[in-house]
């Protein structure tokens, strides 16, 4: 089981670090993101998600009011991300340096992340429902 989690934890943080990898390679200002917005080019509606990746560009370059500009929740669900990058190596780390006992570690992982996501992405989660 413990080889297992660590398994997904760097599955996890791989994928983060994928993410801020394609938000630090494309620029907002230069508008190259290559993944547009299926929804809206369906409907021509923006839906609640639009902006994000110019958000998670602006964040990238530490330019904050802009992000904010792109998505007001951009901000929140890029720290999320942020957050958790760090979270999945450190428990990792911990957990291979035997510094932590993994007995309940996945309930209280899955509390935390389930309690910040719900924070960070509440401003998605209500405008969808």
């Amino acid at each position: 089981m413990k080889e297992s989690y660590i398994r997904i934890n760097f599955i996890l943080a791989g994928i983060i670090a994928c993410i801020m990898l394609y938000s630090g390679i494309f620029s907002a200002e230069k508008a190259n993101h290559p993944i547009g917005c299926i929804y809206t080019k369906l409907t021509g509606v923006a839906c609640p998600g639009c902006g994000l990746s110019r958000s998670f560009s602006a964040m990238i370059r530490g330019d904050f009011p802009k992000a904010w500009e792109y998505n007001a929740n951009g901000p929140k669900i890029f720290l999320f991300f942020f957050i958790q990058f760090f979270f999945r190596l450190l428990i990792n780390l911990a957990l291979l340096k035997k510094t932590i006992v993994p007995t309940y570690l996945w309930m209280s992982d899955s509390a935390i992340a389930i309690i910040l996501f719900i924070y960070c992405f509440s401003g998605l989660i209500f405008l969808i429902v």
